[in-house]
């Protein structure tokens, strides 16, 4: 299946995060998005840079750069705390991989996207109910191509801004055994709320304020 990111625009984004113990929640950080297009060697490119401040979960920011006609990766960039942790470039000899003083290149076995720019090809996917799509995805940190399933699960009325409520596609999404819930405001190609379990009980949950 043929994936283009051209319906896109360029948008600027504030969530507040929220660690959700057994059904009590509580506000741990805010993260922030910014999507621009840019030129990458010629070629029409998405840049979106996300960026998590915490106390709780730390600070980190992650540059993620796709094509536009067919988001294929093409590079991303991890920081932790101000420092830079990985950096993966995507070419048709594979993707290589910074990591301090180490580097190394892994071939990949056909094509696959960045799994970090999962968020971004979600808006841009024919959501409708019954849809399903299995991609093959590259995560960079943990240097290993990982199988991903995404399915519509219902439509939904999420908070889009200050009581403005939108109907969304509540939207499951496997990479490999790791399950996230997204959001998505097809009319306005939105990321509104997303949402996973990450231990017994314990939700973590980013969304609109």
């Amino acid at each position: 299946m043929r994936i283009s990111a051209e319906a896109l625009v360029e948008t600027e984004d504030e969530k507040d995060i929220y660690l959700i113990e057994n059904g009590r929640e509580k506000k741990v950080g805010v993260t922030t998005e910014k999507i621009k297009f840019v030129r990458i060697d010629g070629r029409e490119a998405i840049e979106r840079e996300q960026t998590l401040n915490s106390d709780v979960l730390g600070d980190r920011k992650g540059i993620t750069i796709m094509e536009k006609a067919t988001c294929k990766p093409i590079s991303f960039t991890d920081y932790s705390n101000g420092s830079h942790l990985v950096k993966a470039e995507y070419d048709e000899a594979g993707v290589h991989i910074s990591m301090g003083n180490s580097k190394k290149t892994i071939k990949l076995h056909g094509d696959c996207v960045d799994t970090f720019s999962v968020e971004l090809i979600l808006r841009v996917l024919p959501l409708k109910s019954g849809y399903s799509l299995q991609l093959n995805g590259f995560n960079a940190t943990l240097e290993s191509e990982v199988d991903i399933h995404i399915q519509v699960v219902e439509s939904e009325r999420v908070k889009r801004g200050l009581d403005d409520f939108v109907d969304a596609w509540k939207v499951k999404t496997y990479f490999g055994e790791t399950l996230q819930y997204y959001w998505i405001d097809p009319a306005n190609k939105e990321l509104l709320k997303q949402s996973s379990q990450i231990g017994d009980g314990l939700v973590l949950e980013f969304r609109r304020g």
